[in-house]
């Protein structure tokens, strides 16, 4: 199925394409600089993703292609089209009031694999373990997390299962943020739902100091300050 989102169709282009380089064989010194040239585009391509002028980047990368594809015909290379078997990672959170470390971590678990599920916390789920209700709902959170670029879906999780849409999406890999669940704990949980060969990574640093309870207090202070509380 071709993704109809054209930075999602950049991605998974790209993705091939530098999946496809490992089979490209020289045969021919004129051909170097055309592969140069063929590569330059392919990192034009990249950064065009990066700053979300994706139709732009699918119009570098088909000239990449373009140019491999024509070396090949001529004889010049070696060179076969592959697809990159999909990874999928899945992370989970509550994102209640989203911040720069929430994006942060996003952006980083998008970049253990090809397509990045994200599971949001219920709002039942959110009480039962903080004692509160979040500021915004299930269905808010929601709309914020699936509108990041980073993000090639999000969910509501289950509130009677937390491994239900782990079973239901079957990911390769499970990000965890710098402070979330411990690892072997999840591991054990995993193995005794027979949820195997999932590997687990932690991202290693918090960005800056950034917290949705930091901002909820900042708030109520700006708040309180102004006006009679």
């Amino acid at each position: 199925m071709v993704p109809q989102n054209p930075c999602e169709r950049l991605r998974v282009y790209i993705s091939n394409f530098k999946y496809s380089l490992k089979t490209l064989k020289v045969l021919s010194n004129d051909a170097i600089r055309v592969v140069d040239l063929a590569l330059h585009y392919l990192r034009d391509s990249e950064y065009y993703l990066e700053k979300s002028d994706c139709i732009t980047g699918l119009i570098t990368i088909s000239y990449a292609e373009g140019l491999i594809d024509a070396l090949r015909m001529i004889g010049a290379v070696e060179w076969q089209w592959l697809r990159k078997p999909i990874k999928i990672v899945l992370a989970a959170g509550s994102f209640d009031i989203l911040h720069p470390g929430h994006v942060a971590f996003l952006k980083w678990a998008s970049t253990l694999g090809d397509k990045l599920y994200v599971v949001i916390a219920r709002d039942s789920t959110y009480k039962k373990l903080r004692g509160y209700s979040p500021v915004l709902n299930e269905n808010e959170r929601l709309a914020i997390v699936s509108a990041i670029r980073y993000v090639y879906e999000a969910v509501v999780g289950s509130e009677s299962d937390m491994l239900e849409p782990v079973a239901r999406i079957k990911p390769d890999i499970i990000a965890l943020g710098p402070d979330q669940f411990d690892e072997e704990r999840l591991r054990t949980m995993l193995q005794r739902k027979g949820l195997t060969n999932i590997h687990i990574v932690r991202m290693e640093q918090r960005y800056s100091e950034y917290s949705s309870s930091r901002i909820k207090e900042k708030i109520c202070d700006l708040f309180c300050s102004q006006v009679k509380c």
